[in-house]
């Protein structure tokens, strides 16, 4: 449980660095989101070990994040699919929220 309040507590500095400099730059805030996004999917991604149960839950809500990270950052480069992203991300949720259901 100290590595889930770690991964919080260290992608919630993260947010607030990133909104700092986003005060100093607005253009950032596009770049930086989707950095945050996949950061912090990461690390609660990889800190599954913590126990068998919980372990399945933030590997799979954990990509989830870092999944809508890497298609915040996709749409800014492809603006003309970001309703194909939102759609795909949405039955992306759904499958996990299945795969919860499954799990428990």
């Amino acid at each position: 449980m100290n590595r889930t309040v770690a991964a919080i507590g260290l992608g919630i500095t993260v947010m607030g660095v990133a909104a700092a400099l986003v005060t100093l730059s607005p253009e950032l805030l596009n770049t930086l989101i989707p950095i945050m996004l996949i950061t912090v999917g990461g690390i609660i991604a990889a800190s599954y070990k913590i126990n068998e149960d919980w372990g399945f839950y933030m590997l799979l809500w954990g990509s989830m994040v870092a999944v809508l990270g890497v298609f915040w950052a996709v749409a800014q480069y492809y603006p003309t699919y970001v309703n194909t992203l939102a759609f795909f991300y949405i039955a992306l949720i759904g499958l996990a929220v299945f795969l919860t259901g499954v799990r428990s």
